[in-house]
């Protein structure tokens, strides 16, 4: 059995954008989708202002079909809404590394799917332009990297870490390994190690529950010398990547597997 999965990779777009538009993705900046009654959102455990790191546009149409069939409830492409995946984090280790065993309800970080504006709030309001002022002049920020569109990767097999029942032929595994970096779907490159939270919130779910691998970040190798700082910072132990609950489409999930 070879478990074979599709992946897909990004294609960057040549020039930066103020705004996602029909952009596929945006990777760290100081814009942050919001909806208009939203607060800039902040760690609960130092009060910094979060970073955000990927927003994901799943309506926009340069999303692979593939993708935007997992995420329930996805607005139309050219909307003034837009369903995006987001997650942003606090670029302070410290809190960082106190988050990453799931053994409290603290995070510090923000993921979720959320229909928000497809244009990014007007920051008039002197919270949001303390906030982003704050997040650019400090430690963790990355300037912004826009992804245009995705391409069909190669179908990727299950990393050799989780291969503990399959006979494939070395030939066979070389020629659909799981890939390192950014990436949509496929299967993720695991280490030795894992760290997740086992459990869906849901009331009445399996303890163990099935989840399907939406978007790998990478690990520390993949990253780089602007992106040390933020997006890096989230792979410090490993790679990491976003994760879905199959029976809760809404529920995700971060996780980190590496070999500490």
């Amino acid at each position: 059995m070879s478990f074979l999965a599709q992946s897909f990779t990004p294609v960057y777009a040549s020039e930066r954008a103020p705004e996602l538009g029909h952009h596929s993705m945006v990777i760290g900046g100081s814009v942050m989708y919001l909806n208009p009654d939203e607060a800039w959102p902040t760690c609960p455990t130092c009060t910094h202002p979060l970073v955000p790191l990927v927003q994901l546009n799943v309506s926009s149409e340069n999303t692979p079909d593939s993708f935007r069939a997992h995420i329930p409830g996805v607005v139309a492409s050219g909307q003034s809404l837009a369903t995006m995946i987001q997650l942003f984090v606090c670029p302070a280790y410290d809190c960082y590394d106190t988050s990453i065993t799931y053994s409290t309800d603290t995070r510090s970080w923000i993921l979720r799917i959320a229909t928000v504006p497809a244009s990014p709030p007007a920051f008039s309001e002197s919270h949001l332009e303390e906030a982003r002022a704050k997040i650019e002049q400090g430690y963790g920020f990355m300037p912004v990297r826009m992804v245009e569109t995705w391409v069909a990767g190669k179908e990727e097999t299950l990393h050799q870490e989780l291969m503990w029942d399959q006979d494939d032929s070395e030939e066979f595994y070389a020629a659909h390994e799981p890939e390192h970096g950014l990436k949509l779907l496929g299967h993720t490159v695991r280490g030795k190690y894992y760290c997740s939270n086992d459990e869906c919130p849901r009331a009445g779910t399996h303890a163990h529950p099935s989840r399907r691998e939406l978007i790998q970040l990478g690990d520390r190798f993949s990253f780089g010398e602007e992106d040390e700082e933020a997006l890096a910072l989230m792979a410090m132990l490993g790679n990491t990547w976003i994760e879905q609950c199959i029976e809760h489409p809404e529920v995700l999930t971060l996780t980190m597997s590496g070999d500490w």
